[in-house]
């Protein structure tokens, strides 16, 4: 699992990436592949798995 940890910040940088295009989609007002709403929920799915490679903690 250490081997992981160094691929977290890597996953942080795509999930601002996905805030971005979360922004985009609603101010500007074209979404680009998913919808405003959805590319926040990638966002939090790719934030939560970060902080589960980068802490190495398995479930038991």
């Amino acid at each position: 699992m250490k081997e992981l940890a160094k691929y977290a910040d890597y996953l942080f940088i795509l999930s601002f990436l996905g805030i971005v295009l979360a922004a985009y989609g609603a101010f500007i007002g074209s979404d680009l592949w998913l919808g405003s709403t959805q590319w926040l929920l990638v966002s939090i799915g790719m934030v939560v798995y970060a902080l589960y490679v980068k802490t190495g903690r398995t479930v038991k």
